[in-house]
């Protein structure tokens, strides 16, 4: 059995919760489930299952094993099925939200290509720097950056955005470049937020793998991308952005780095969407289409 099919089968007994009913499903003997799973484990050189006479239950190591899995085993059916259908198939209306930075500088660059695959598919793309509710609003899917709260809707994790301090050259030679944390005290934040009022302005760094920040002092809130990098070109104060938007102002000159030592913690990038069940082909070829543009493009891939 390849690799393929032991994700599949460890897939299978973690939905069930039996090996009994996995091998029911999976129309297998019992006794093939639980050498497969042993095997697995065994080539991994972990415990993947808690097994007891009354209930199975993921390790630690297990619920990490089956996330990936899930998404390996979701791209590689969508890649299978780009293939397996004609592309003047897949037609209709696909909206889809995502952050405007993204949708601007790396999506629809790249757009024309994958619409030349599909000619009968139109593409509706709203580029909110908010939330959006999939169902009250008609959307399809979303791309969102950082932690998700708890929902219904179904996640795949796409990788990590690398996360920076910079300001631009003009304000680090007004306030000075501060070499530590310490060094914050009299410096400005540009503030982000997406909702208004805002909360008071903090910047975010790690320290030994732990997450902490300081509170800042912040002349100018904004609420959008655009607004929050022409503010730092400006020279209103320090930024921590995704390192991937603003690299091509990093190598001409016009915003610098600065605390490399106490960078903010990586953003994770996910995929959503509302429903596992009756996937529109459409959604999961755009899904195959972008994880591969995302992880060439800007991601530390999960």
């Amino acid at each position: 059995m390849d690799r393929i099919q032991q994700m599949e089968v460890f897939i299978q007994v973690m939905e069930s919760g039996s090996f009994t009913k996995a091998a029911e499903a999976l129309n297998m003997p019992r006794s093939t489930i639980s050498t497969v799973i042993q095997t697995l484990e065994n080539r991994l050189g972990v415990q993947l299952l808690h097994r007891t006479t009354r209930q199975l239950t993921a390790t630690q190591d297990g619920m990490r094993y089956l996330e990936t899995a899930n998404t390996l085993i979701q791209q590689f059916n969508a890649t299978e099925r780009m293939f397996q259908s004609e592309p003047h198939q897949i037609q209709g209306r696909l909206r889809i939200d995502m952050p405007s930075r993204i949708a601007r500088r790396i999506v629809i660059p790249a757009l024309p290509d994958f619409l030349s695959l599909y000619p009968q598919l139109n593409i509706e793309l709203s580029m909110k720097d908010r939330m959006v509710d999939l169902v009250a609003d008609g959307v399809d899917c979303v791309i969102r950056v950082g932690e998700l709260s708890d929902s219904e809707l179904i996640c795949q994790k796409l990788g990590d955005l690398e996360v920076i301090h910079c300001a631009s050259p003009g304000y680090l030679a007004a306030f000075g470049i501060p070499e530590s944390i310490d060094d914050l005290s009299h410096h400005h934040l540009i503030h982000y937020a997406i909702q208004m009022p805002a909360q008071p302005a903090n910047l975010a760094y790690q320290t030994d793998g732990e997450s902490l920040s300081v509170p800042m002092q912040s002349r100018i809130t904004v609420d959008n991308a655009e607004a929050y990098i022409a503010s730092a070109l400006a020279g209103m104060g320090i930024i921590e952005i995704p390192k991937y938007d603003v690299q091509h102002l990093l190598e001409n000159n016009t915003l610098q780095e600065i605390l490399p030592d106490s960078k903010p913690g990586a953003l994770p990038l996910s995929f959503l969407y509302p429903s596992r069940k009756n996937l529109s082909l459409r959604v999961d070829v755009f899904r195959a289409w972008i994880s591969q543009l995302l992880a060439t493009t800007c991601l530390n891939q999960a």
